[in-house]
């Protein structure tokens, strides 16, 4: 907070505009625009504009199809869906990804000068215009066609290409996965697979899955059904959008609930199924109030933020124009700034303190993390000086539990406080300058996302308040304010390079750098005591910290990297349904600094506080406890990295030391000495014979489900929190054991194939149930059990293993030392894992095993193998795989 001199008053300023503050007067003397004292922090309250208006990604979305030669001007739309014929990019496997930007550089000539952003979707066959199959890939039969292996490679080797053609083309919004099926759909309907379904096989599924997680680090990609790829981190395009004869797959898509992270898009079809409540058309929609609201419940039950086909409404007609309005206030984010508090007197080489409060009103968020900006404005309205807060506008939620009665959320979005200190430069002249809020397209640090209030400038900018350098402010005249909705002059450039502004400050100060997040409920971390982990729908990971305190509960980051020694701004998301709690936070085992953590309205209600914490260079520790009370419950942490540019760019180290560590007939095992970056590692990725194959976050990796005695070739990248991706690694090889003339017997390797928990590779799970997490989940390729004394789960071995002497289970736990907080059932034995294997669990994947004929299990008829976890512990591990050796 700023010194403040006790003769200086404070002062609470309504709406700025040029009306309400003609007559404004300083220091009680009745003259008007007449400082008489430094004038303190100054608070003003904002307005929420009642216009609909563009924004980027989000909101209505027209389509450009495979014949149309340009993008159709819509008036609420910044965003396209471009349909692209996989031979307009690639005919021949030998093309280059040059093709791909050329073709690209021409049809998509000049829409950064329009704001516009595309969202490509590349097809093989659209019905009814045409194919386009690439040379070299069998085709003709409808079925068949689309399970060869030849389609699979190729596929997999065209999406690396695209990512290095689009993933860091600013034109690009995001990715529909495409490619596959029917119009880019991953289904062949009416034609159906030998297995009675039209959907994308799984092979497929984790073939492009894997290609497109490898491919795109800094675009989002969507599929369009949501009980395909399962396995992987993806929005859904629900190509049928609240059309009743679909409900089943908008509730997928509610299922699914990756919305926090992931974009939800779609299209409302008009052409097929029950049109009672859509009207038959985008007027038939939007003319109708009752029509629009059903839209409407939808998009904000599937927190959706664009949908195409509406989009095609008239917008002449003024009914219809009403329910567009009305759907393009709601379709997406809408960010609107409550309050903002700023220091209106500032010296040149001083700080000046801004703070403001912005709400999201709309039905999803921000999926970018695009910077926030403050700048002072000169009397012409050219830009004197700016400079970028640390936040991360991703966190801007929007409320749950839509209530369609009530038209409002059941559980209403946080109010979201942003802190920066800026240094003025000690050569900004002394003088009034307007100070304005904007949040910055990075492709040319132009402002872009706008926020929904009145207080607007053209250009993208929401003027604050004024502020005095070096001086008193004349007044706090605004001027006259522009109409969102009709300003068309934002844009966006090709090349950017680093941001030109203030790279000073500190608590959350002017500054290019880059926020990491780590998530509470880390494997990574420590929890002690009772702390445990909990499913949370409204947290950033899906998941929650609970149980810290009183009764010596505790939670420990771990691994949070620091380039430099220093002070460095700490943002804690937590929850608190009490009034306020606290905590005391430990920085590497240092003395505990007390928090207050003020009421954050309900357990589900994510909040924030900062505060600033002292790091030393490398992995810091920072841990929560409460020796007297109740800690809040805690979502996760984001630290400010700073560094002076407009983003990180620096790709980390390659890896080096690969090595393979240990092997059976089924797995490889590899360690590798750990990369360096100039903010922080965040994981590897691991490549098996140039296919990805898995992330870790440790520098350790077991790939498994391989054959016995076979040679493996593998590679390792490492990455960062910013998306830069190391070179790959010298490649090592390794070879499975040879089985002793078998391969192992799989229970279960946990990729949903079959899926859980209905049946394994074995035959039939018998019961999972009673977890904190349910029957527990799949996550990256794994079974994540969260448990409180609670939780078993079954499965009847009605086969001898005869043939075999070990039980294997490959596992990790969330702290370590998981091994003798569950049972473990089989042939007649019951103990707990650490008992029958006299080993521990730790918290990267082992493989613990288990003497089958020394611990007397009657391999003859095993029956059932069960583990249960009631035995007084609470906990989460991460199964990876079940076999027998």
């Amino acid at each position: 907070m700023p010194r403040r001199n006790t003769m200086k008053k404070r002062r609470v300023l309504p709406l700025l505009c040029a009306a309400a503050l003609s007559a404004l007067t300083w220091g009680g003397t009745g003259k008007v625009n007449q400082a008489q004292a430094a004038v303190g922090p100054i608070t003003v309250q904002l307005t929420e504009s009642q216009e609909a208006f563009k924004n980027p990604i989000m909101g209505f979305r027209p389509s450009r199809y495979i014949n149309d030669a340009a993008f159709p001007d819509r008036e609420y739309s910044d965003i396209y869906k471009h349909y692209i014929r996989y031979t307009d990019l690639e005919t021949d496997a030998t093309d280059s990804v040059q093709k791909i930007k050329d073709w690209s550089n021409s049809a998509w000539a000049g829409i950064e000068n329009k704001n516009v952003k595309v969202v490509p979707r590349v097809v093989i066959v659209y019905p009814g215009t045409g194919e386009f199959w690439p040379n070299g890939v069998p085709h003709g039969d409808p079925v068949n066609q689309w399970l060869t292996d030849t389609l699979k490679s190729r596929l997999v080797s065209f999406i690396g290409k695209l990512g290095q053609a689009w993933d860091n083309d600013p034109r690009v919004a995001f990715i529909e996965l495409g490619l596959y099926g029917n119009w880019g759909e991953n289904h062949i309907y009416p034609n159906k697979f030998a297995d009675g379904t039209d959907r994308i096989p799984l092979s497929f599924q984790t073939a492009l899955g894997d290609a497109y997680t490898a491919a795109f680090h800094n675009k989002k990609v969507l599929v369009r059904y949501p009980e395909t790829f399962t396995a992987y981190n993806f929005g859904i395009q629900w190509d049928s959008f609240a059309l009743p004869d679909d409900a089943a797959g908008g509730n997928g898509e509610i299922s699914r609930d990756t919305w926090r992270t992931q974009i939800n898009s779609g299209e409302v079809a008009y052409d097929w199924g029950d049109q009672s409540q859509l009207g038959g058309s985008p007027d038939g929609t939007l003319g109708s109030s009752s029509n629009t609201n059903y839209v409407i419940d939808w998009i904000m039950n599937t927190h959706t933020s664009s949908l195409g086909w509406i989009s095609d409404y008239t917008a002449s007609n003024p009914s219809v124009e009403a329910g567009a309005t009305a759907m393009q206030k709601v379709l997406g984010y809408r960010f609107v700034i409550n309050q903002a508090t700023f220091s209106g007197n500032v010296s040149p080489g001083g700080t000046m303190n801004v703070s403001f409060q912005v709400v999201n009103k709309g039905s999803s968020p921000f999926y970018y993390n695009w910077p926030v900006e403050a700048s002072l404005l000169k009397s012409d309205g050219t830009v004197a000086w700016k400079g970028l807060f640390q936040t991360d506008i991703r966190n801007w939620l929007p409320g749950t539990g839509w209530n369609s009665s009530t038209r409002s959320y059941a559980q209403a979005p946080a109010v979201n406080t942003v802190n920066g200190a800026f240094t003025i430069p000690s050569g900004l002249p002394n003088g009034t300058y307007t100070l304005a809020l904007s949040v910055l397209d990075p492709a040319g640090w132009k402002p872009s996302v706008r926020f929904a209030n009145t207080n607007y400038y053209a250009g993208g900018r929401t003027p604050i308040g004024k502020v005095g350098i070096g001086m008193d402010p004349s007044d706090q005249n605004l001027g006259s304010f522009a109409s969102l909705k009709s300003d068309n002059t934002l844009s966006y450039s090709l090349q950017s390079g680093a941001y030109d502004g203030s790279t000073g400050g500190s608590g959350g100060g002017g500054g290019g750098g880059t926020a990491v997040s780590y998530e509470a409920e880390s494997a990574a971390n420590t929890l002690a005591g009772g702390a445990a982990t909990a499913s949370c729908g409204t947290c950033s990971g899906g998941s929650k910290v609970g149980y810290v305190g009183n009764n010596g509960g505790t939670l420990q980051f771990n691994g949070i990297n620091a380039t430099n020694a220093g002070t460095y701004t700490l943002t804690v998301s937590y929850l608190n349904g009490d009034a306020a709690r606290s905590a005391q936070m430990s920085v590497n085992g240092g003395a505990a600094t007390s928090l207050s953590f003020p009421s954050t309205g309900g357990w589900s209600t994510a909040g924030t506080l900062q505060t600033s914490v002292q790091l030393s260079a490398g992995n810091n520790t920072i841990k929560f406890s409460n020796a007297t009370g109740w800690a809040p419950d805690f979502d996760k942490i984001t630290l400010d990295v700073g560094g002076g540019s407009g983003g990180d760019a620096q790709a980390p180290s390659v890896p080096s030391n690969v090595a393979v560590t240990a092997t059976t007939a089924s797995s490889i095992t590899l360690d590798w000495s750990a990369s360096t970056d100039n903010v922080g590692v965040t994981g590897y990725e691991v490549y098996r014979g140039g296919t990805y194959v898995g992330t870790s976050t440790t520098t350790a990796f077991t790939d498994t489900g391989l054959s016995s005695g076979t040679s493996y070739s593998y590679t390792v990248k490492a990455k960062d929190a910013a998306g830069n991706v190391s070179a790959a690694s010298s490649a090592v090889t390794g070879t499975t054991n040879a089985g002793g003339g078998g391969t192992a017997l799989v229970l279960d390797n946990f990729d949903n194939s079959p899926a859980w928990p209905g049946t394994n590779d074995l035959g039939k799970w018998t019961g999972a149930n009673g977890f904190v997490n349910n029957a527990g989940v799949i996550e990256n390729g794994a079974l994540k059990l969260q448990y409180n004394n609670a939780g078993w789960f079954g499965s009847d071995v009605t086969q001898s293993i005869a043939g075999y002497s070990k039980l294997i289970v490959r596992i990790k736990g969330a702290a370590g030392g998981e091994e003798s907080q569950f049972h473990l059932i089989l042939g007649g034995v019951e103990k707990t894992l650490g008992a029958f294997s006299g080993n521990t669990v730790t918290t990267s994947y082992k493989d613990i095993s288990i003497d089958l004929a020394a611990n007397g299990v009657d391999k003859a008829s095993p029956g059932q193998l069960q583990m249960s976890f009631w035995y007084g512990s609470a906990g989460t591990v991460w199964i990876d795989e079940i076999r027998f050796e």
